[in-house]
């Protein structure tokens, strides 16, 4: 069913790049130019990137579900306006708000213990306002919700700093479809019942996977594409090689004002790749379980690119 239909993604925050791993798996499956999803609003005042996600109805969240609720329903709109065509969308949300730490976890099991409910082990327990409007919304025109789990084999886990170092990584993605006869979308109780249990169900999954060190059922790799190979090489022949040939010119010819210029530029390039990297930092981007009333904001949003 993976690319034939459209569908709700209710995924797991690990890390700091688990979304990314989803947008590479949606490249693969040629699904990556139909995602949507929850973002946190800062990121749309990011150079490039927030601005693409800003042209794609990305749906962005302040953390004050006063603002967001409205918000919320008008993206929504936006969003099912895209249902009736053929091609398939994802639209992506991340329950937990944040990225799982060890101190955000603390504050998910207290929250758990102090209700009487089974805490969860490998993630957050979710905030569920803004997903009951999503489904409220989009549920009777969708044409399933996919149980999305990702986890890092081993005990590295990758950050953006350490992606942009070159270093490689592996992940392993479980989908579990739940076809859209099975998902509540009119009571807003049964919503918020409905996404607590997938995230129990994520729980075990991640479970299996520490113990077993793989998720059950099979296993489908997704190898690269040599498309995405080509086109690098493309922008590094029309960029990098004319840009560095530029650069010896003008050194041969003694054109110091114009050397400095290019460098000012590559030192203001550094310093705003810089501040997208922090505001894509999760462990800064959500005070999950410091309310003052002592419980996760249940309020709920997405920090993802």
């Amino acid at each position: 069913h993976m690319n034939q239909e459209h569908t709700l993604c209710i995924c797991n925050h690990s890390g700091e790049v688990d979304w990314l791993m989803g947008y590479t798996l949606l490249e693969r499956i040629n699904g990556l130019t139909g995602c949507k999803g929850l973002i946190k609003q800062e990121a749309k005042y990011l150079p490039v990137v927030g601005w693409l996600m800003w042209f794609s109805d990305y749906l962005f969240v302040s953390r004050s579900w006063k603002k967001d609720q409205s918000t919320i329903a008008k993206t929504c709109k936006v969003w099912a306006g895209y249902l009736p065509l053929h091609s398939p969308n994802y639209y992506v949300l991340y329950a937990e708000g944040t990225r799982f730490t060890a101190a955000k976890h603390a504050a998910s099991v207290k929250f758990c213990s102090e209700r009487g409910i089974e805490p969860f082990q490998h993630v957050l327990y979710p905030r569920t306002k803004g997903a009951i409007e999503v489904i409220s919304q989009l549920g009777g025109s969708l044409g399933s919700v996919q149980n999305v789990v990702y986890a890092f084999p081993g005990s590295n886990t990758p950050t953006i700093k350490t992606m942009l170092a070159g270093q490689s990584t592996d992940i392993d993605i479980y989908f579990r479809r739940i076809g859209a006869d099975e998902v509540p979308s009119t009571d807003p109780a049964e919503i918020s019942e409905f996404i607590v249990q997938q995230y129990r169900t994520k729980d075990e999954l991640l479970d299996y996977h520490k113990t077993h060190g793989k998720f059950p059922g099979p296993t489908v790799p997704l190898p690269r594409k040599i498309r995405s190979l080509v086109i690098f090489y493309i922008w590094a022949l029309v960029t990098v090689i004319p840009g560095n040939g530029f650069m010896v010119w003008l050194m041969v010819n003694e054109c110091y004002k114009m050397l400095a210029l290019i460098t000012l530029v590559y030192v203001i390039g550094g310093v705003v790749a810089n501040k997208i990297i922090s505001a894509a930092v999760m462990s800064k981007a959500s005070s999950y379980g410091t309310s003052t009333t002592g419980k996760p904001d249940s309020n709920s949003k997405s920090t993802g690119a």
